[in-house]
C-alpha cells in the first residue's frame, strides 16, 4: 500500500511548535488519504499520531461520526527520524490503521479525521481533518497472500501451503483462483459449495483493518497444492479473485522454487485425540462378556462363547497422514505407529482389526475434512488412523499397555510406570521413510488404591488451535466422568469444570450438562442415557469468555474436571485435566460487525 513519509502540514506544526506545546497537545498526521483525493470502495486510512502523555485510541471519523477504532502502535521509523524526542515516549511505535466503506456514502465530498484520546484522562483531540470526494465505481476484491510470505527464499516440496485473505466492499466473494504460471490449480467458492480450496476461515485480525467491510471477519482463505505435478524450478504463485458483480483482481503473488526428491517428500499429518496434556484412562473392568449381552461394537472371541466390548480400550488416538511422491514413487502412506516414550505399542500394517465400523491400530479411516482441506492428494479421503489401548496395573506396579490384538483379545503392547509421558505419532510412507508427526504429553492417574479413580475425559471443541478471538467468545467442548458416586453408568460423574486461563481459574461450570447426540455416536466410550430417542449423552459444555479483558497476545486455555466423591466408600473428589488449547486474542478494533 502506497504511503507518504510525512505531510507537509505535519511538518510545518512540528516546526513552529514549542517544546512545551508539542509535550501538552499530540501531534497527528493521515498519510491516506489525501486531501482532495477521489475514493470508492473500501479506503485506507493510516498515518501516525505523536504524544508524551501516550494514546488510549485513535478513532476514525468520517463526517464527525465515529466508524471505527484504528489498529495503533505500528512501527514508523521514518516518524521518528524526524521526531526524535519522541523516541522514548509511550508513543515510540507511532502508526496507526483503519478503514471505511465509501459504497456505504453518498456521491460527493465527506470529511475524514481522527480522534485521538490521550491514556490516563478523558482529554480527546479531532485532528488530520481532510475533505475527499466519493465515486460510485465498483470496486474489485482486494486481499492479500499470508503464506508463503514475500519474503520466503526456501524452496518448497510436497504440500505448498497457501493462506491468505480476500475481501470487497459490497461483502461478497464469489470465487477465488489459485494459479501456478497462470493456470488454475485450485479453487474456493464464496457459497461455501464443493471447491478444492477454503474460503470463509476467521480473519480478526483483517476485520479490525476493515470493520466497515461486510464479512471481513470470516475472509480468509487457504489451499494445499501438490507441488509434485509440477517440473522442478522456478514458477509463479498467484490468488485471483471475483466479487458478485463480475469484478476481479489478481490479490498478490509469489515466486516459488519448487525442489522435489524423495528426501524432501516425508509423510505429514495431525493429531486430533488425544489433547496435549489429557489423562490417559485405565481398566479395571474384565474385558469379555457373554457374547449374546456384549454391548455393540465388540471383538468376539474365536469360539464365539465371549466377547470384548470395544469400550474396553478406553484411550482414543485419531488423527490424519498424508505423503506426497515425486516421478515414479506416487507417494502414500504405507503406515501409522503408535508410541509412547518411544517404545513402539501398535503399528496399523501389523496390528489392524475391525468390528463393525470401528477400526483399532489401523490407517484408512474416513477423513472427509482432510479430503477437502487436500484435494487431490493421494488417499485424502481414507487419510485416517485410529488406535485404541487402555491399561490395566500388573504386579511389578506398573501398568500393561493393552491393545485390541488377533480378533480383538486384548495383547500386551508395552509398559508404563504413574506420571508424565510421551505420546507420539510415527509414519512411514512407501519408501520407507519415516517421520514422526506429532508428539504429546499425557499423564497416566490411574489409582492403584482401594478407590480404583478414574480421570475424566473428553474434548475441546473451540477454540481450536491458534484460533484468532475477539470480543465475547464462546469456548465449547465436553466431558465424561465413570466415577459418578454410585449412580447409573450413564450418569456423568463431572461435579463441575474449571476453565483455566494463563494459569488462573476464570470460572466454572456446574450441572446440568447440555445434551450431546453427536458424542455417544461418535465416542464408544461415553454411555448413552437409555431414556432419549436419539440416545443422547448429558457431556457438553459452553463457556463465554470476554476477551476484551485479555491482552492482545497468544493465551493458554486448560479445561479441568473435578469428579463426584462417593460417600458410600470414601472416595473423595479428584481433579484431572480434560487437555488444552492456544489461542490469539486480537481486539484491537471496535466489536462491531
Amino acid at each position: 500500500m502506497p504511503r507518504r513519509l510525512l505531510s507537509f502540514l505535519a511538518l510545518l506544526l512540528a516546526a513552529t511548535l514549542s517544546g512545551r506545546a508539542a509535550k501538552a497537545d499530540p501531534i497527528a498526521s493521515l498519510d491516506t488519504p489525501t486531501a482532495g483525493q477521489t475514493v470508492a470502495g473500501v479506503v485506507l486510512v493510516s498515518g501516525f499520531v505523536l504524544d508524551f502523555a501516550g494514546v488510549d485510541r485513535v478513532e476514525l471519523l468520517v463526517d464527525g461520526v465515529v466508524r471505527s477504532r484504528a489498529v495503533t502502535n505500528i512501527p514508523r521509523p521514518d516518524v521518528l527520524a524526524l521526531f526524535p524526542s519522541y523516541a522514548d515516549s509511550p508513543t515510540q511505535d507511532p502508526g496507526f490503521m483503519t478503514s471505511f466503506n465509501a459504497r456505504n456514502l453518498s456521491a460527493g465530498p465527506h470529511s475524514v479525521a481522527i480522534r485521538v484520546t490521550e491514556t490516563g484522562n478523558s482529554k480527546t483531540f479531532d485532528l488530520a481533518g481532510v475533505t475527499v470526494f466519493v465515486v460510485g465505481t465498483n470496486q474489485p476484491p482486494f486481499g492479500a497472500i499470508d503464506i508463503p510470505a514475500a519474503t520466503d527464499s526456501q524452496g518448497v516440496s510436497g504440500a505448498l501451503t497457501v493462506i491468505g485473505w480476500a475481501a470487497d466492499d459490497s461483502g461478497t466473494i464469489d470465487h477465488i483462483d489459485f494459479l501456478v504460471d497462470g493456470k488454475i490449480v485450485a479453487g474456493a467458492v464464496g457459497t461455501g459449495k464443493p471447491s478444492t480450496a477454503i474460503y470463509g476461515s476467521p480473519r480478526p485480525d483483517i476485520f479490525a483493518i476493515f470493520p466497515d467491510v461486510p464479512n471481513s471477519f470470516n475472509s480468509g482463505f487457504s489451499a494445499n497444492i501438490d507441488t509434485t505435478a509440477f517440473v522442478d524450478g522456478v514458477h509463479v504463485l498467484s490468488v485471483r479473485a471475483f466479487d458478485g458483480e463480475g469484478a476481479s483482481n489478481v490479490l498478490d503473488t509469489r515466486t516459488v522454487q519448487i525442489i522435489n526428491n524423495g528426501s524432501l517428500l516425508p509423510p505429514f499429518g495431525y493429531l486430533n485425540l488425544p489433547l496435549d496434556k489429557a489423562s490417559i484412562l485405565c481398566s479395571t473392568d474384565n474385558p469379555f462378556v457373554p457374547a449374546s449381552s456384549c454391548p455393540e461394537p465388540c471383538f468376539q472371541s474365536p469360539d464365539g462363547n465371549v466377547a470384548i466390548p470395544v469400550s474396553f480400550y478406553k484411550n482414543v488416538v485419531a488423527g490424519w497422514a498424508l505423503d506426497v511422491g515425486a516421478s515414479l514413487d506416487k507417494g502414500q502412506v504405507s503406515y501409522v505407529e503408535l508410541l509412547i516414550d518411544g517404545d513402539i505399542i501398535a503399528n496399523s500394517r501389523t496390528d489392524c482389526v475391525r468390528t463393525g465400523s470401528v477400526m483399532a491400530n489401523c490407517y484408512g479411516v474416513n477423513r472427509p475434512d482432510v479430503a477437502r482441506a487436500y484435494s487431490g492428494f493421494v488417499n485424502a479421503d481414507n487419510s485416517g488412523f485410529l488406535f485404541l489401548f487402555t491399561l490395566i496395573p500388573d504386579p511389578n506396579g506398573l501398568f500393561d499397555v493393552l491393545v485390541p490384538g488377533p480378533l480383538g483379545l486384548p495383547a500386551v503392547g508395552g509398559f508404563v510406570a504413574s506420571g508424565k509421558h510421551t505420546l507420539s505419532i510415527r509414519v512411514g510412507d512407501e519408501k520407507e521413510t519415516v517421520t514422526q508427526i506429532a508428539a504429546i504429553s499425557v499423564d497416566v492417574l490411574c489409582d492403584e488404591g482401594k478407590f480404583g479413580d478414574q480421570p475424566a475425559f473428553g474434548y475441546i471443541d473451540l477454540p481450536t488451535d491458534l484460533q484468532f478471538v475477539k470480543g465475547v467468545t464462546t469456548f465449547s467442548g465436553w466431558a465424561f466422568d465413570y466415577d459418578n458416586g454410585g449412580q447409573a453408568p450413564w450418569v456423568n460423574g463431572i461435579l463441575r469444570l474449571d476453565i483455566d486461563i494463563d494459569g488462573q481459574v476464570v470460572g466454572s461450570i456446574f450441572p446440568p450438562y447440555i445434551a450431546r447426540p453427536d458424542v455417544p455416536a461418535n465416542d464408544f466410550r461415553v454411555p448413552a442415557t437409555p431414556f432419549t430417542s436419539p440416545p443422547v449423552a448429558y457431556v457438553g459444555w459452553v463457556f463465554a469468555v470476554d476477551t476484551g479483558k485479555l491482552s492482545d497476545s497468544q493465551h493458554d486455555l486448560v479445561v479441568y474436571a473435578v469428579d463426584t466423591p462417593n460417600a458410600s466408600t470414601g472416595r473423595p473428589a479428584f481433579r484431572s485435566e480434560i487437555g488444552r488449547r492456544k489461542f490469539v486474542v486480537l481486539n484491537n478494533t471496535t466489536t462491531k460487525q
